[in-house]
This record gives C-alpha cells, sequence and structure tokens, in this order.
C-alpha cells in the first residue's frame, strides 16, 4: 500500500456518510430518474426512515460508551403495542399515549443499563434477552395480533381520537398548514419529521456540550480512566441504556401511526438497521467515537438505499447482502490500521524468515574489524 493511500484513509473515513449519502442518491437518479426524484417517493421513505433514524440514535449514545443494544426493535413493538391499547381501550389522546409509551420503554432500557452495569453482565447478552423478553410480552398483551388504530364509528366515519393519533405520522397532516414554512415531501412538514430532527438536535447538543455527554465518551474511551477520573461509569451505563429506551418509546408511536396498526412483530431487524446506522455513520463499535449527526446521515443511507434497490426490483435477499457489504466497508474504511499493520506484519515475517547470516537491506551492516 502506497503512503499516499494510507493518507486518505482516515479522510474518507471521516466523510463516509456524506459520500455514500451522495453516491446513493446519484444511482437513484440515473437509474430511476423522476420515479426516484419526486415528492411521493421521497414523503414515503422518510415514513420508513423516521422510527429507524430514531432507534439509531438512541443507539448512538449505548454505542459510544462501548455497549450494544439489540432490544430496540422489540421495544419499538412495545411502545407502538402500548400506544394501540391506550388508543382503542381506553380513548387517550396522543399527548397522553407518547409519554406512557416513552415512560414503559425507558423501563425496559433501565432494566438492560442496571443488568449490564450493576450485574456486570455484557451489554450483548442483556440486551438479547431483553429482546427476547419484551417480544414475549408484546406478543402476550395483543394475542399474537395486529392491532388497528383506525376507529370508526358507529356513523362510519374515523373518530376524532383515531384522526389525531394518525397525525403522528400520515402524510397530508402538515403540522404547519397556513403558515409560511415551505412544504417538505408531498403533503407538508409532519410529525416524524419534526421529531427526527429535534431529537437530533438535543442528543447532537447533549454529546458535544454537556458534562454528560463528556462522560459518555470517557466511558467508551476508557471506563477505568474514566473511574479514576470521578465519572460515575455505573450511572452513565444506566442513563445511555435508558435514553435508547426511551427514543424506542418514541419510534414505536410514529410506527404504528404509520401503518396504521400496532403489530406485535413489529421492528423485527430493526436493531441491526440502528447498528449500521450508526457504524456507516462513523462510530466506533469498540465505544468512544460517534455522533448523532454521522448516525443520521447513515440512517438516510439506509433508507434510500433500501429505496433505490426496491425500484430497481432487486430481490430482499440481495438486499441484505449488499446492506452487509456496505457495513463491511465502512469499517474497514474507519480502520486504516488494518492496512498498515498488514504491511508492517509481513516486513516483520520477511525479516524472521531471512537467513539468519544474509543482513536485512533496512538495517545497517556491522562495520569491518581493523587488522
Amino acid at each position: 500500500m502506497t503512503a499516499s493511500f494510507r493518507r486518505v484513509l482516515p479522510v474518507l473515513g471521516s466523510l463516509q456518510g456524506y459520500i455514500g449519502l451522495i453516491l446513493i442518491v446519484v444511482i437513484g437518479i440515473w437509474t430511476k430518474g423522476e420515479q426516484f426524484a419526486n415528492a411521493d417517493n421521497i414523503t414515503n421513505a422518510i415514513g420508513y426512515f423516521a422510527p429507524r433514524a430514531i432507534l439509531a440514535i438512541g443507539m448512538t449514545l449505548v454505542i459510544i460508551a462501548a455497549g450494544i443494544d439489540l432490544s430496540v426493535g422489540a421495544l419499538l413493538a412495545v411502545g407502538g403495542t402500548t400506544s394501540a391499547l391506550l388508543l382503542t381501550d381506553h380513548g387517550l389522546a396522543p399527548w397522553a399515549i407518547l409519554p406512557i409509551s416513552m415512560a414503559v420503554c425507558a423501563a425496559f432500557g433501565f432494566v438492560n443499563g442496571a443488568g449490564t452495569a450493576l450485574l456486570r453482565i455484557q451489554s450483548f447478552v442483556m440486551t438479547l434477552a431483553m429482546m427476547t423478553i419484551a417480544r414475549g410480552i408484546v406478543r402476550e398483551a395483543s394475542d399474537n395480533t395486529s392491532i388497528g388504530t383506525t376507529l370508526i364509528d358507529k356513523n362510519g366515519q374515523v373518530t376524532p381520537v383515531s384522526k389525531s393519533f394518525q397525525k403522528l405520522a400520515t402524510p397530508g397532516n402538515n403540522l404547519f398548514a397556513g403558515t409560511d414554512i415551505p412544504l417538505i415531501g408531498r403533503d407538508g412538514i409532519y410529525f416524524p419529521v419534526i421529531a427526527v430532527i429535534v431529537i437530533a438536535i438535543i442528543f447532537q447538543l447533549v454529546l458535544s456540550k454537556t458534562k454528560f455527554g463528556r462522560h459518555v465518551y470517557a466511558v467508551g474511551g476508557n471506563p477505568t480512566a474514566a473511574r479514576l477520573s470521578g465519572v460515575n461509569v455505573t450511572w452513565v451505563i444506566i442513563a445511555v441504556f435508558t435514553i435508547s429506551g426511551l427514543l424506542a418509546g418514541v419510534a414505536g408511536p410514529i410506527n404504528a401511526a404509520y401503518n396504521a396498526s400496532a403489530d406485535p412483530q413489529a421492528g423485527l431487524g430493526y436493531e441491526l438497521d440502528a447498528i449500521a446506522a450508526v457504524v456507516i455513520g462513523g462510530a466506533s463499535l469498540a465505544g468512544g467515537r460517534g455522533s448523532v449527526i454521522g448516525t443520521s446521515v447513515g440512517a438516510l443511507i439506509l433508507t434510500f438505499l433500501d429505496n433505490v434497490l426496491g425500484l430497481n426490483n432487486v430481490s430482499a435477499n440481495w438486499q441484505m447482502i449488499i446492506k452487509g457489504l456496505i457495513v463491511i466497508a465502512a469499517v474497514v474504511i474507519q480502520r486504516p490500521d488494518l492496512f498498515t499493520g498488514a504491511a508492517e506484519r509481513a516486513r516483520t515475517r520477511m525479516r524472521r524468515d531471512r537467513a539468519p547470516d544474509e543482513p536485512a537491506p533496512d538495517q545497517p551492516t556491522s562495520p569491518p574489524e581493523p587488522s
């Protein structure tokens, strides 16, 4: 590997998200033209993007703290089912449903954090167990059936409370109708767009401007050093998992409103998409590095990648293969030491295999003995 290529790798690593997003958009326009770049398609893509982006933002904090959360997909189903039951059984309005969903999912996240920090269970194992538990609870609560959120009254009209709930995610419910704020997408700005932007800004500021954010990076970088520096490592770990669960409680109702039903199988595979978005966005799975902005770009890449592959009739199997390869490429680009380390190991092996009496070309030869 040339020295110039080794110098380029770190630059590519820092810009990989933006380069990838531009490439996906160019490929989409090049292959499908107007079918890709139109308001209807963009609006539909954003509908799928919002829940995954919100989950990925929570996952960012966990990964920066050197953890992993495999339960977010199941918690999205918990949030969606909780919301649907509150809507259908009690007729609650979204302003009451959303906080309850967030509190329920945050409680699951708190248990994840407590198990990881206090019981010293590896986060991979703890959240894998929680994923199974949460999925079992939501299947039991919903009796293994989807719960519709479009309620019809005796006159055949959608009830006001159901209309209000659908505004959480349905295009056509422009929150800024009648104002001078420009429209985005087919029918204007709707709640998922606002939710993703607000959540991304809040947690980017939390990570970059607050003491808690510095502690999250410190715990992920070196927990022992962080503890010796006075950081409450236990509290930080519990907090990031609780935040991840809380955000799943936001994504769940949005996903249920967008699909007009809460499915106990909702969110299957979303935890992997969230992890992929964080990695593509430049975070290190070893902890200590990452940003919410990078993760948001990573989530956009995955969303438009799915969209472009779907428009080009690429099978679901090949979509999974391509996404996996992209994640591997993102990790490799972030690790230029993989290449430099391989080159160094090759040079060491050559020196070791060389004959003992043969001087190495990069080592000075001994001066001749004086006669």
